[in-house]
């Protein structure tokens, strides 16, 4: 067996993802073309995986997540591309489905980071 570093693995299988978030709780559905969508129990999260064409995500990613606010207000949107490995979505949704909620507010003190040019 040969080995390939992560950055290079290629797209892998949907189900890494997929059944990351089932074992969680979400509800997975498929619509008859190969396309998937995920829920939280409280439905304010959508994750698709989109191979197919369809109207959620016309610019065509493989991978959509987004988190809605109130009713349909999107607060956030990800994407991947099919060249993304599923895995690194897979991570991804990892944090995001961790029980712990973030601070919405900032430690003032705190600086930001800055980069350096290299």
């Amino acid at each position: 067996m040969a080995l390939v570093s992560r950055p290079l693995a290629g797209p892998g299988l949907p189900g890494t993802a997929l059944e990351l978030v089932r074992a969680a709780g979400w509800t997975v559905t498929s619509d008859g073309k190969a396309n998937a969508y995920a829920f939280p129990p409280d439905r304010r999260v959508v994750l698709a995986f989109l191979p197919e064409h369809n109207h959620f995500a016309p610019e065509a990613p493989l991978w959509v997540i987004r988190a809605y606010g109130d009713l349909h207000d999107i607060e956030w949107e990800a994407t991947f591309t099919d060249d993304t490995p599923a895995e690194f979505i897979a991570a991804f949704l990892a944090d995001l489905i961790k029980p712990e909620p973030l601070e919405r507010e900032h430690d003032e003190d705190s600086s930001p980071i800055v980069l350096e040019d290299v």
